[in-house]
């Protein structure tokens, strides 16, 4: 079978896009700094640097040159509901995208995992963009409450004007938000990629066609 060209672009482009999102999510997560503090007047200067993640808190002591982190006992304890969500969204983002990566494989043009029946390819590239797009969406709703939850609290620390230490976004957030945005991107390109090709007319047909996937044909009587 001839390997369409686009096709077999949009598909390299799709993949290399995605892996970048998981890479981005992978770091966020390793870093765990979605919070640091925030480097103005109303926080305290001290010797040390705060980094609050979803998961742990540490602090790097400039003097010694040596990070330590304070893990919670049960991560079941009570927290913030913004903490929560994110966390339970970040873990429904992974989830979404690593099962996309696998249908993206097999939906390629240029693999030969399964028959080469170009509809079933379709169906696999079709699935791998939705199930990207609902990860890009559930990582959309995560950062955005995260960041207003952020910025609610430091307006209100900085209001009172009590001294002490006042959080800003951390770098781990920022590439949480590039993640998702790239799988966002992956999502979209997937899916209309694969559903404008099965509105494409085939040579010497007149008649458009409806979005089917590509080889079945309509059934018409014609005088």
């Amino acid at each position: 079978m001839e390997i369409p060209t686009t096709a077999a672009a949009v598909d390299i482009l799709g993949m290399a896009v995605g892996g970048l999102g998981l890479l981005f999510f992978v770091l966020c997560t390793g870093t765990d700094c979605w919070r640091q503090d925030a480097k103005d007047p109303h926080s305290s200067v001290g010797l040390s640097s705060r980094c609050r993640g979803l998961w742990s808190e540490c602090v790097f002591d400039n003097m010694a040159n040596l990070w330590t982190c304070d893990i919670p006992v049960s991560y079941l304890s009570e927290h913030s509901a913004a903490l929560v969500v994110t966390r339970a969204l970040v873990i429904v983002t992974g989830i979404l995208c690593l099962g996309a990566v696998p249908c993206l494989i097999t939906g390629m043009k240029c693999t030969k995992l399964i028959s080469d029946q170009v509809h079933q390819k379709y169906k696999f590239s079709l699935a791998a963009g939705t199930l990207f797009l609902l990860g890009g969406l559930s990582g959309v709703i995560a950062v955005l409450w995260y960041a207003v939850d952020t910025v609610q609290k430091y307006r209100l620390e900085v209001s009172l004007g009590i001294p002490g230490v006042t959080y800003e976004l951390g770098y781990s957030y920022w590439m949480a938000a590039a993640g998702t945005i790239c799988t966002c991107v992956t999502g979209i390109l997937l899916i209309v990629a694969n559903c404008s090709s099965t509105w494409t007319p085939r040579r010497g047909r007149k008649h458009p066609r409806v979005c089917l996937p590509p080889g079945s044909q309509r059934k018409g009587t014609y005088l």
